[in-house]
């Protein structure tokens, strides 16, 4: 078994090639630096330097164990200061996942400002529903969700409310309802509208059919779709109108406008950020707080806009 000591203790010695030397350098005294130095040439079988002569020289053996011996304790160096990089979290992997609905704004702004700031951790992004994400992060393949809360609450997960955010009517632009600022719930009976599937968007899908159950509408639906970028990019294509969250605003695809619903109650959507109870990864700790600190400045400028726009 090589001894990393007695590696920094030869190469010192191969390079003052005097043992006082070698040892004030290396701040001991003369003795334990010679035992050091047999016990490694003893370990080897073979002698390392030629005795007698001063200054000292190296064996042919001595030689090639040198060129080694500083490779080994360079790669052994970075691999300390890896591991305390590591324990900072400033390097290593977090898997990130998200649904379609963090994308427009929070993602985005969080992966800037992680990378920024941490650019050695290595970030491994998955999309997806949030039931599969759930089922990820508590696997261990994924350290951190932005999901939407579906209701099976575990004590395995920790989870902290991002955003919330109201429902919005997203519209082709040419459409009638689109000269309209609040649209009653009631003007979709006669609309073909864009639905979130109920098997894989289950969240969207039960807020949305709530608006309309409560309103009394029954509405044709023209699809259904899974991902929050579908929905818009039908509506985009004219094939409907969808209910959506209002971050979709930012999604800017061409020929949609959205316009605030009149409802009995307002109706927001939740992104929420989850992770594994108890995980005390640092680099997950670092992106926690970064994420909340977007996520308040990304609310607050949403509110002022929401504000605005009444």
């Amino acid at each position: 078994m090589i001894d990393l000591r007695q590696m920094r203790y030869f190469v010192v010695l191969a390079e003052e090639l005097n043992f006082g030397r070698a040892a004030t350098r290396l701040h001991i005294t003369q003795p334990p630096l010679s035992q050091q130095i047999m016990q490694l040439e003893a370990q080897l079988d073979t002698p390392l330097f030629i005795r007698g002569k001063r200054p000292l020289r190296l064996t042919h053996a001595g030689v090639e164990l040198l060129a080694g011996a500083r490779r080994l304790l360079a790669q052994a160096d970075v691999v300390v200061e890896h591991a305390k990089l590591a324990g900072r979290g400033e390097r290593g992997r977090l898997g990130i996942a998200f649904v379609s609905g963090s994308l427009p704004k929070v993602l985005p702004e969080c992966i800037g400002a992680f990378r920024q700031r941490h650019p050695d951790v290595r970030l491994d992004l998955r999309e997806g529903v949030s039931a599969m994400q759930r089922e990820a992060i508590l696997a261990g393949e994924m350290d951190v969700g932005f999901v939407r809360p579906i209701g099976n609450d575990t004590d395995e997960l920790t989870s902290r409310l991002l955003l919330s955010e109201p429902m919005m009517l997203a519209v082709p632009e040419q459409h009638a309802l689109a000269r309209v600022e609040r649209v009653p719930v009631g003007a979709l009976a006669a609309e073909p509208l864009i639905l979130f599937s109920r098997q894989h968007s289950y969240y969207f899908h039960r807020i949305v059919s709530d608006i309309l159950q409560r309103a009394g509408v029954t509405p044709e639906i023209a699809q259904d779709a899974t991902q929050l970028y579908t929905v818009v990019a039908l509506v985009s294509s004219r094939m409907g109108v969808a209910i959506v969250p209002a971050s979709a605003r930012h999604m800017r695809f061409p020929g949609v406008v959205f316009r605030h619903l009149e409802l009995d109650r307002p109706v927001s959507a939740v992104l929420d950020l989850t992770w594994r109870t108890g995980d005390t990864n640092p680099a997950l700790m670092n992106f926690i707080a970064i994420a909340i600190a977007i996520a308040i400045a990304v609310a607050e400028a949403e509110r002022y806009s929401h504000s605005a726009s009444l």
